[in-house]
């Protein structure tokens, strides 16, 4: 009965795990203003709804890529609840693909549900389309769903049970319209 609830939460966990990427194209731009676009949001973001504390952005120009490690905190305050504390931490990676039109790809490689990868993504990009002065609804269409690759860990059941270790698998939830 442990081994099977030990696979069960190896299983779970990988599920979530992996990298997540979605692409965006930036068509009638050059190579220069979109890369500009690229460190600007990068490094001066912006969330309605939460607060920046950390904001770590390395950029490498002749590789095309940028790092960036974000922490945001907000206060969630619901009506008739005590306020509740809420904590991001971002790991992502923005690499740009030398194509003809400029193409752009958000990876994330951390256990977060791909959903909220792909809406993190998502606001990235129409930063950097706000930026370049496109119109939001034009862009889109121009992104691509890349779907979330697995990696595989082979664990021996056996070396788990004995070494005791909790395996620990972290899940976020989200709340729709209150239901």
């Amino acid at each position: 009965m442990h081994s099977i609830r030990i696979t069960l939460f190896l299983t779970v966990g990988l599920l979530f795990a992996g990298c997540s990427s979605r692409t965006a194209t930036f068509p009638g731009f050059s190579d220069p203003e979109v890369w500009n676009a690229m460190v600007t949001v990068a490094k001066n973001p912006e969330y309605n709804d939460w607060f920046v504390f950390e904001n770590e952005v390395w950029t490498d120009r002749p590789s095309g890529e940028i790092e960036v490690h974000r922490f945001l905190r907000r206060d969630l305050v619901r009506v008739g609840q005590d306020p509740e504390r809420q904590e991001e931490r971002w790991k992502f990676q923005i690499a740009f693909q030398h194509t003809d039109p400029p193409t752009i790809m958000f990876s994330a490689r951390q256990v977060k549900v791909p959903a909220h990868l792909w809406r993190e993504a998502d606001r990235y990009f129409a930063d950097m389309r706000s930026i370049l002065g496109i119109d939001p609804e034009a862009g889109t269409e121009e992104i691509e769903i890349i779907d979330l690759e697995i990696t595989e860990v082979e664990v021996d059941p056996a070396d788990a049970e004995a070494s005791g270790d909790a395996v620990e698998v972290d899940l976020e939830f989200i709340e729709l319209d209150g239901r």
